[in-house]
């Protein structure tokens, strides 16, 4: 349903645009990408209703969000990051307490990198 709404911001465009870009390093989880823990505000919208949600989780290809329930898999729903213009992401998954967003486009590292040392927890990586 999500690709019919959205068929220009399919995840196999992303997953090609990511296939072009130079290997991350992966977690031993099958990451494509070190998790950076950050505690930042960010705006939320799905659908008609927006709100403020708490990004705990960060990495170039999504975030893990709290202050948000009942998202569905592959749902659609806009991020607004500090500073930067609502994006596109898709629910990877989700329970009672949070959820993980995958972005349809990857974050510029420039602004992944600024938002990490702006709001990363000391100390802490996966």
């Amino acid at each position: 349903m999500v690709r019919a709404l959205f068929p220009a911001a399919s995840r196999d465009r992303t997953e090609s645009l990511v296939e072009a870009a130079p290997e991350a390093p992966c977690s031993p989880f099958g990451r494509r990408a070190p998790r950076e823990h950050v505690e930042m505000l960010a705006r939320f919208r799905r659908t008609i209703s927006s709100s403020t949600v708490m990004l705990k989780d960060l990495t170039p290809y999504g975030a893990r969000i709290e202050g948000v329930e009942g998202l569905e898999p592959d749902e659609a729903v806009r991020l607004a990051l500090p500073g930067q213009r609502p994006a596109l992401a898709f629910v990877a998954w989700s329970n009672a307490h949070c959820a993980g967003l995958e972005f349809a486009e990857p974050l510029d590292l420039y602004v992944y990198g600024d938002l990490v040392r702006r709001y990363a927890l000391p100390g802490e990586r996966d």
